[in-house]
């Protein structure tokens, strides 16, 4: 294309543009900064088919990013210009209103979210619904170590008016907030009133339970309380995988209307360590990755039976992103997300699974800001409890909380490090340093001065 046709094409652009702006404009007048039309909305509620899925390269899975980048801008409505003059394909997310249709008025409602209007927002949730939330939002309830990390991380604590029990009891440390505000009990049982009580905008599950998401919004929602379900930490008694933890953090920013200045400067240190150890782990051969088999409990209190990671549990998935044999991911004896075993099956999934005549032993023992146990005395009574197994076993403690955080960057660093210290060497990768960057970035306050790596990390080495 020749310089002169260039600038045709510049200019014509910015007047299309321009003219869409002045359509937008006309039409936010017949919009009601406390009414929606009746068909906008129209789609909530409805369950997406895998094929009906937003694009995978996309993190911000909301009607009106057009373009299904990371982000909602300008851009989404040029390429929504494109969409309804033939120029661009329809996305999924191309329907910001979702009313069905896929026409001038989404250029409107895009314009609104772009200036934080007074509005419903919709997005895909974790259940891969379409879901919706009220904009501005003021106040939220949170539970768990996701909520409460993502929180700190987002820059939305000052949001928080409630908490749930494990928050206010382990993850208080985070900020002085957590230990002031309200509890509305387990995330398993929500005290509902407690929510209507306190004036929340938006409850945002600590994790999906089975149980109470299936009441959470038929109590909350005819009251005015949202209820999200995004979240960085694994299901419960839900039959679907949660690997996408980058995409639930930077989900919680945009919908709860957080810093995503610093969201988005967590996902670029984020992208850049991801990619530097899938690139480095993707040359070793199927028949050398180190083996690794994860227990949720330890012998030092289990009572015969222990909890071992299956099929699609978020940590044998980020394993087996940076080169791992995530056991769990193929064992026929670990087909559910986490499944009780006992000791004699433990050792036969050990000694069938075992791979360069060793096999990676993790305890993802409640430690770290939770402190329920010691990572430390866990390892001890594993690797007394598997002495006799005739396998060579390398025992490694992980708190269960940094898996279901921003923190799980650090948790493949530390699989790498500990399995693949060659590699680990060759790209300058150091976990240790790297948990501690993390908060030197992205804490909002020095709380995190005082944690020691050996409570959230701990390579026990052969016993």
């Amino acid at each position: 294309m020749n310089v002169r046709r260039a600038v045709i094409v510049a200019v014509a652009v910015i007047v299309v543009l321009a003219a869409a702006l002045v359509y937008v404009r006309a039409e936010n007048e017949k919009y009601h900064v406390d009414s929606e039309p009746s068909e906008v909305g129209l789609t909530v509620g409805t369950q997406l088919s895998e094929d009906g899925f937003p694009s995978e390269s996309s993190r911000l899975w909301v009607y009106g990013n057009a373009d299904e980048d990371d982000d909602i801008d300008e851009d989404d409505m040029r390429y929504l210009l494109g969409v309804l003059s033939g120029e661009n394909p329809e996305t999924v997310l191309s329907d910001a209103n979702c009313d069905g249709t896929v026409d001038e008025d989404d250029l409107v409602y895009i314009q609104r979210i772009i200036e934080s209007g007074r509005m419903e927002v919709f997005y895909v949730d974790n259940y891969y619904r379409v879901a919706s939330v009220s904009w501005p939002v003021e106040s939220i309830a949170i539970g768990y170590c996701s909520g409460a990390y993502v929180a700190d991380l987002t820059g939305l604590i000052d949001k928080v008016v409630l908490v749930d029990d494990t928050v206010k009891n382990y993850w208080n440390e985070i900020s002085p907030r957590f230990s002031q505000v309200g509890s509305f009990g387990a995330t398993e049982t929500p005290n509902y009133e407690t929510m209507v009580a306190a004036g929340v905008d938006v409850y945002v599950v600590g994790y999906c339970d089975a149980n109470a998401d299936e009441i959470s919004p038929s109590r909350l929602n005819p009251v005015g309380i949202d209820v999200m379900f995004v979240s960085t930490a694994d299901n419960s008694g839900v039959d679907i995988p949660n690997e996408n933890i980058d995409r639930s953090i930077l989900m919680f920013a945009f919908l709860l209307q957080g810093d995503m200045g610093k969201t988005h400067e967590y996902l670029d240190w984020h992208d850049g360590l991801l990619e530097l150890m899938v690139e480095a782990t993707s040359a070793i051969p199927e028949d050398e990755r180190e083996a690794m088999i994860m227990t949720r409990t330890s012998a030092l209190y289990s009572e015969g039976t222990y909890s071992i990671t299956g099929k699609d549990n978020t940590n044998n998935i980020h394993a087996e992103w940076v080169g791992v044999d995530a056991v769990g991911q193929h064992s026929g004896w670990l087909t559910k997300n986490y499944q009780d075993l006992n000791l004699e099956t433990l050792a036969t999934v050990i000694l069938e699974s075992q791979n360069n005549g060793r096999i990676f032993f993790v305890d993802n023992a409640h430690d770290g800001m939770r402190h329920q146990y010691d990572l430390g005395d866990c390892l001890k009574a594993d690797a007394e409890l598997l002495s006799r197994t005739g396998v060579e076993i390398h025992y490694l403690g992980m708190a269960r909380e940094m898996g279901n955080s921003p923190l799980y960057i650090v948790e493949m660093a530390f699989y790498v490090c500990t399995m693949y210290p060659d590699i680990a060497e060759s790209i300058g990768l150091d976990y240790t340093g790297l948990f501690y960057e993390y908060f030197e970035k992205f804490a909002s306050s020095d709380y995190w001065m005082n944690l020691e790596i050996e409570d959230f990390f701990l390579d026990h080495g052969v016993a």
